[in-house]
């Protein structure tokens, strides 16, 4: 497979993820806001900002982060380069520059789903509210997915198009782990002692684990069990432990390493992470420091991102 082809494939569902992840938070987090939790406005919308990894870029083009300006900047903005319109539009030209390699119809969703989310105004969504959108932009990303089950052969560019959906799910959850746990936890609680039931549930819905939570713990929202949820779970698909193992399994496909060898940089990386996560117990995370542990993370996804480039994207060229 050409370096060109496999760099597209494995961008699109990267986009697409950060996309459908972006509208999943603004949507929740939208809502849980009209139930008047206390200090909504500081616990609400600035951290979605973090979550998006773009503080230091708001802050220098809004004074505050309200619904409008939030919503404006994560869903529309052509300046930031992942707000949601922006990565559809990356993700559909990735797709463009290689449409005799993907099936018909999955070119054919995913430009649909450019064509709608560029109708959408942002007066629109401030006016009705941003469910209907973001609505669109994950149901888009979902049925991209599945059509490209359906349609697309298991060669090495679909083990790319899960390498990349899985490493962009597993920085995400980490971020939105690390950024909300922080400020609900170590910020200045709503009472004493007491964590704020809303904003957790805000939290498990914006990867789409409360019902998954209720079923597992059968108890009341808490947030050690929150966070080991999204970060050990072995079976929920957006735990960073199931994400890290699918990267893993797709990184091994493509290089055709076997269990407990490595290939790469990136396989190395994959693997020392995927350790830690299945060995790990969520009492050794918190007492070690749940933040150096997420950002370590966060990093190593980072680092594997880039070594996946080096390693199949590009080539060095001599002197």
């Amino acid at each position: 497979m050409l370096s060109r082809i496999a760099d597209s494939l494995f961008w699109i569902t990267r986009y697409l993820e950060r996309a459908e992840d972006t509208a999943r938070i603004l949507d929740v987090n939208y809502y849980m806001l009209l139930e008047g939790v206390q200090h909504a406005h500081r616990l609400r919308w600035a951290p979605l900002v973090s979550i998006a990894g773009a503080h230091e870029e708001f802050f220098a083009r809004y004074a505050e982060a309200d619904p409008r300006s939030v919503l404006e900047f994560l869903g529309f903005s052509p300046e930031h380069p992942d707000s949601i319109v922006q990565c559809v539009a990356k993700a559909r030209e990735n797709a463009r520059t290689i449409r005799d390699r993907i099936s018909r119809e999955m070119w054919e969703d995913l430009n649909g789903l450019y064509l709608d989310v560029n109708r959408v105004q942002v007066d629109d969504v401030i006016d009705e509210g941003p469910h209907r959108f973001c609505e669109l932009v994950k149901s888009g990303s979902h049925r991209f997915m599945g059509v490209s089950r359906a349609t697309f052969p298991r060669d090495e560019g679909w083990h790319f198009l899960n390498a990349g959906q899985a490493l962009e799910r597993a920085e995400m959850t980490a971020r939105i782990v690390d950024v909300q746990y922080h400020t609900l936890v170590a910020g200045p609680a709503t009472t004493a002692g007491d964590p704020d039931t809303h904003q957790w549930m805000a939290v498990l819905k914006s990867v789409a684990a409360y019902e998954f939570y209720r079923r597992t713990y059968n108890t009341r929202i808490q947030p050690d069990r929150v966070a080991e949820l999204l970060i050990l779970h072995p079976q929920h698909p957006r735990s960073l432990r199931f994400s890290v193992g699918i990267l893993q399994s797709a990184l091994r496909a493509i290089s055709g390493s076997g269990i407990d060898t490595w290939a790469n940089e990136a396989e190395r990386l994959t693997g020392r992470l995927f350790d830690s996560l299945k060995y790990d117990r969520i009492e050794d995370i918190l007492g070690r420091g749940l933040h150096p542990f997420l950002a370590d993370v966060q990093h190593t996804c980072r680092a594997i991102g880039e070594e996946v480039a080096r390693t199949y994207f590009y080539y060095e060229v001599g002197a």
